[in-house]
């Protein structure tokens, strides 16, 4: 598909722009998504902290759009557990436990209110992963926290199937591509697992694998499998964005990647093109509405000259006016709550400038 014309442009793809194409494709409208590369969220593990939700007066509007965000997660292949209401402990790289309210699966299923015991399995030649200090730590904040989890460490080597330095970056892409680097990896997996519950690994299970495709690695090592995610960038992260990505295609969202807005065009309060940077010469995209969502570079590209916002999440000028009735900055906040952070904010942001968006179509035929 090629236009020069959308009912919706998203401009930035960290999760308030995934999730503002997403809400805007869902309800049939033609969508445009514009990025220079994944959104910062992809440096953690894509959780939803507990704390996030904390915000009063946002508990119905941000319960709604993150069902809607476990819709597409789940229609991605990269389904999340847990609710807005439940608050669980997960274990973190420092050897804590964090209260999260929803997470991918496969870091679900580390909550150690199972009481399962629990293998650490560090990879020998991975730095960034110390599975001793892990199980030491996690068994004193578990007894600690009257948990009946219990920790052990044990270690894998991948010498023998990888040269040159091992992240897990590297191994995730093995883990994607070579089916029997996968199968190298399950056997040590297993044998240095044996008699475990459960196994929790570094996150490195691949960049764009499926959940079903996790599900069979977990039953072929015959226990719960969970991953940790580890410094960045994050595996579990990056995993998500690129299940996300792939969804945003599927249902029609075009991308246009690696590509940055150089200029917003606004003529008589309208937003009337997008003038994207690209080799050779700019490409001119127009739309119906457009969703900025790209962080600090959105107040760069109206100016930095933002005196606020109204309720629809549209920018003000310093005198109060709307700068384009059809422009909305998910950088905004969101659920009436300026408070609000993380990615439940920027869930939530994105998911509300689609709808806010999604109502000024024919906006251009009315004028």
């Amino acid at each position: 598909m090629d236009s020069l014309h959308f009912d919706v442009i998203v401009v930035g793809a960290g999760l308030s722009g995934l999730t503002a194409a997403g809400a805007a494709a869902r309800r049939g409208l033609k969508v445009a998504l514009v990025t220079t590369g994944p959104g910062s969220f992809v440096l953690g593990s894509g959780c939803i902290e507990a704390e996030e939700l904390a915000q009063p007066g946002a508990a119905l509007e941000m319960a709604e759009a993150i069902a809607f965000f476990g819709e597409i997660a789940q229609a991605a292949g990269c389904p999340f557990e847990g609710s807005v209401s439940e608050r669980h402990p997960l274990p973190t790289i420092l050897g804590g436990f964090k209260s999260v309210a929803l997470a991918p699966r496969f870091l679900w299923n580390a909550d150690p209110g199972s009481g399962d015991s629990t293998a650490i399995v560090g990879v020998k030649e991975l730095s960034s992963f110390d599975e001793n200090f892990m199980a030491e730590r996690l068994n004193e904040q578990a007894l600690r926290l009257g948990l009946s989890a219990t920790y052990q460490a044990r270690q894998i080597s991948l010498a023998p199937t990888f040269k040159g330095p091992v992240t897990t970056v590297r191994i995730a892409t093995r883990f994607d591509t070579d089916q029997d680097f996968r199968a190298e990896l399950l056997t040590a997996v297993r044998k240095a697992t044996s008699g475990f519950e459960r196994i929790l690994v570094p996150g490195m299970l691949g960049l764009n694998s499926s959940e079903s495709e996790l599900a069979k690695f977990e039953h072929d090592i015959g226990c719960s499998l969970t991953e940790l995610s580890t410094l960045p960038p994050s595996i579990s992260g990056l995993r998500l964005f690129h299940r996300l990505r792939a969804y945003l295609r599927d249902i029609g969202v075009e991308l246009f990647e690696g590509l940055p807005v150089a200029k917003v065009e606004i003529i008589d309060g309208l937003c009337i093109e997008l003038v994207i940077a690209s080799p050779g010469h700019p490409l001119i995209r127009r739309g119906e509405s457009v969703v900025l969502a790209a962080g600090q570079h959105t107040s760069e590209l109206l100016g930095n000259a933002i005196a606020g916002h109204d309720a629809q999440m549209r920018p003000l000028t310093s005198a109060g006016a709307v700068v384009a009735s059809n422009l909305f900055d998910a950088e905004a906040g969101s659920c009436d709550t300026a408070e609000a952070s993380g990615n439940a904010m920027q869930i939530c942001a994105g998911y509300r400038a689609a709808i806010a968006a999604a109502a000024t179509r024919g906006i251009y035929a009315a004028r």
